[in-house]
């Protein structure tokens, strides 16, 4: 069992995942910062749950989606919901891949969840499998679809 520094250490660790997994799926900064705050929350509440500590990051990250899927509920209960709206709003990008992280930000977030687990937080594809509760096939098939509709964006991008 991790004692509250380890936890601490621990959670620190994993802030940047957290953040870069929940403006993956709600885009809005303030929502990010609410999912995250829940989530590690939660987590603390269920940390007798945890069965190892090595696996501490997937089991926040597993929660942590948990909370971006119950608040992207309620803001379809609470408004309509306008997918090419969000679509259109990229994932945080740094300066020198603005292109990329454009066309990442308009993929379906099907597609884009499992690029940025694979991709920037470099979680491998049975890791997603289960994060998501989706077969490995699914998660390849996926990014190898996002992989698809990425390269057709920049070359679009290239020659527009």
């Amino acid at each position: 069992m991790m004692d509250k520094t380890a936890f601490t250490d621990a959670v620190l660790e994993a802030e940047p995942t957290l953040y870069r997994v929940a403006k993956a799926m709600l885009q809005s900064e303030a929502d990010c910062a609410d999912a995250a705050q829940q989530a590690i929350l939660r987590a603390w509440e269920q940390l007798p749950s945890l069965r190892s500590a090595r696996y501490f990051k997937t089991w926040l990250t597993r929660i942590l989606i948990n909370e971006c899927t119950a608040i992207l509920r309620r803001r379809q209960r609470l408004a309509p919901y306008e997918p090419a709206l969000a679509a259109a709003i990229p994932a945080p990008a740094p300066d020198d891949h603005s292109d990329l992280y454009a066309a990442l930000g308009t993929l379906e977030e099907k597609y884009r969840l499992p690029v940025v687990l694979y991709y920037w937080e470099g979680f491998k594809t049975r890791e997603i499998a289960r994060l998501l509760d989706l077969p490995e096939g699914t998660i390849k098939s996926r990014l190898s679809a996002a992989r698809k509709l990425l390269r057709e964006s920049l070359e679009g991008a290239c020659f527009a």
